[in-house]
């Protein structure tokens, strides 16, 4: 059923504060786990400072997620019948654990390495059926225009070969992307090989009606960080009063946590004497992975986090921009859907000591992550929280006195 509705207005520009807060989450099929306990470690901080009920969403003025991090997005954004957020942060990884294995079935038979190349070669491994159940079942008929906080979520159409972007702040100025969030999800999470590609349609106030032809939206961008920036920059240019507009590359006024879901260690890459041999099967199957799906989504992931890095350095803003990537893990813990009970919980140990790691920054010139200094994650996780707390209390503040 069409959204008939003339969309409203996202929450407010923030205009009254001093910093443009953005939570980016990765695409990477179940290890979005490693997100979720971060995130769970982050909102519990917050409630230490602020109470038991404060969550995500009232902090971050944008959050934007690709592939399963648009799911993670949603479930974070998404209103309840309270009109609070549908999940708290530490019941993301319940969700994953829980309907991974439904929604990624592993055949445990001593002939599912050739079942699965059968597949491969006919059609997307899996069927989504279930994925496509369970959201349309949690997010219901919330469309993009109600989530609590500003969303960002890249698909890729198919049709029209070239990103499609959900912002919540493009849907006054473009009606027609005002879709159901389980809808949004769905296709951002089309990973090809993997899942089917989604078809849905929308209809605008005027009753014009656009076709959607989704793909996975690692595709675009699978590290959504810089299309985060880009969308609420181009807004407060846009909308905001002159007072407050951005010029170009004005960093500086941003605080940035990007998660990212993990890539494998070093010695468990592809290497050119592998490749070589390959042809069309060798570049879509592997033991765990599709060596071209990894390709082109760590490719797009690591090319943001090149630029913002050497951006908020350039800048002197190296400390408004804080990645938390794991690029050491290895065999079935790099995969995207390897949704073994056993699979799953290690992920979740993996988020739990990526917290103890020290903060780590993208080696430039060797593409390696390598710490910064002797802080670990979790403490800056901790001064990270701090500074969301004051910015909320003083846009609070200025609010109660109409400045």
């Amino acid at each position: 059923m069409a959204n008939m509705q003339t969309p409203r207005s996202p929450l407010q520009l923030p205009t009254r504060g001093n910093q443009i807060t953005v939570l980016s989450i990765d695409g990477g099929g179940i290890r979005g786990i490693i997100p979720g306990t971060i995130l769970a470690f982050l909102e519990s901080e917050l409630q230490k400072l602020d109470g038991a009920d404060a969550r995500l969403a009232d902090y971050f003025d944008v959050i934007s997620g690709t592939s399963t991090g648009g799911l993670v997005t949603a479930m974070l954004a998404a209103p309840n019948k309270q009109n609070r957020p549908l999940f708290a942060a530490k019941d993301i990884n319940d969700f994953y654990l829980e309907n991974c294995p439904k929604i990624f079935p592993q055949d445990s038979s001593k002939f599912a390495s050739a079942a699965n190349l059968v597949k491969t070669l006919g059609g997307p491994k899996y069927d989504g059926k279930f994925l496509h159940s369970i959201v349309k079942e949690k997010l219901g008929d919330t469309w993009l225009h109600q989530t609590l906080t500003n969303i960002v979520i890249p698909t890729f159409d198919i049709k029209r070969l070239q990103p499609t972007i959900f912002s919540s702040y493009n849907v006054k100025n473009n009606p027609s992307t005002d879709a159901l969030l389980s809808d949004i999800c769905i296709g951002t999470s089309a990973a090809p090989t993997y899942l089917p590609a989604h078809y849905f349609e929308t209809k605008d106030p005027s009753g014009k009606v656009r076709d959607f032809n989704l793909i996975d939206g690692g595709v675009a961008a699978n590290n959504p960080t810089l299309v985060a920036i880009s969308e609420v920059s181009k807004a407060i240019n846009r909308e905001g009063p002159d007072s407050y507009r951005m010029n170009p590359m004005e960093y500086g006024r941003f605080l940035v946590l990007s998660l990212g879901t993990g890539t494998a260690k070093s010695e468990e890459k592809y290497d050119a004497e592998e490749a070589a041999k390959w042809g069309l099967l060798g570049w879509l199957t592997s033991d765990h992975s599709t060596p071209l799906v990894d390709v082109f989504t760590q490719a797009s992931a690591d090319m943001v986090d090149f630029h913002i890095s050497t951006v908020f350095q350039a800048l002197n803003s190296e400390e408004n921009y804080l990645r938390i990537q794991d690029d050491t893990l290895t065999g079935t813990l790099s995969s995207v859907d390897v949704a073994t009970k056993e699979n799953l919980e290690n992920l979740v140990k993996v988020g739990e000591e990526l917290l103890k790691k020290p903060v780590s920054r993208v080696n430039l010139a060797t593409g390696v992550f390598e710490p910064i200094n002797k802080m670990t994650n979790e403490e800056a996780l901790r001064k990270l929280a701090k500074l969301l707390s004051r910015e909320k209390h003083l846009r609070q503040a200025k609010s109660a006195v109409g400045n």
